[in-house]
């Protein structure tokens, strides 16, 4: 196995990250993790399809991430699954506070409590995803974490069709599950990527 290659850099938000890499064969790495979801959050993406110049069998997975995001409605919350997450937490917050796109938004030690505004006006065909949406909290988190050297650091989750719903005034005519959630997604500190037939990459933060 190669030496483990590392870099640290600044993110667009001004956050210090240090991205290390390392190889490690497929079995040893991901049949571990796939195993682990049963028990623990994460999450495991595979491709099986291959063609030339479009398509790649790749893997990326992770389990044990420090923050989840999810939200109902213009609710958004950002929670700290555990200690990592809680220093991730606090260089986030700042990113959030003041956002104009926020009718409020409340901080405690484990969680950021974020309610998007009603948009009040109607938009152009071409400016309705720019509206006030979940999405504009998480283009600010997302921007605060950006550099353009790092292809695996981001959110990686599910979303819900009810999203659909934030672009245009519509009236709900069915009952909706309060437990139900429009999006869940992770930010993980370790990731491990690479095709499924030969080594793989680990990622950590």
């Amino acid at each position: 196995m190669n030496k483990p290659q590392s870099r640290t850099y600044l993110s667009r938000g001004g956050i210090q990250i240090t991205h290390s890499e390392r190889e490690d064969h497929y079995q040893h790495t991901a049949e571990p993790l796939q195993a682990a979801l049963d028990s623990h959050r994460g999450v495991l993406l595979t491709s099986s399809f291959e063609y030339p110049g479009r398509y790649t069998r790749w893997d990326i997975g992770f389990i044990n991430p420090p923050l989840e995001i999810a939200s109902r409605g213009r609710n958004v919350t950002v929670s700290a699954l555990n200690d990592r997450g809680e220093i991730l937490l606090g260089l986030l917050a700042p990113a959030l506070t003041g956002a104009e796109e926020l009718e409020s938004l409340a901080h405690t030690q484990t969680r950021l409590e974020l309610r998007v505004l009603a948009g009040d006006r109607v938009f152009a065909e071409e400016q309705r995803s720019r509206q006030p949406t979940v999405f504009s909290a998480l283009r600010r988190i997302i921007d605060c974490l950006h550099d353009p050297d790092d292809q695996h650091l981001g959110l990686y989750g599910a979303f819900g069709y009810e999203l659909a719903f934030q672009f245009e005034p519509t009236r709900l005519r069915l009952a909706r599950d309060p437990e139900d959630r429009d999006l869940l997604l992770y930010l993980p500190d370790e990731v491990l990527v690479g095709p499924s037939t030969a080594t793989c990459h680990q990622s950590s933060l």
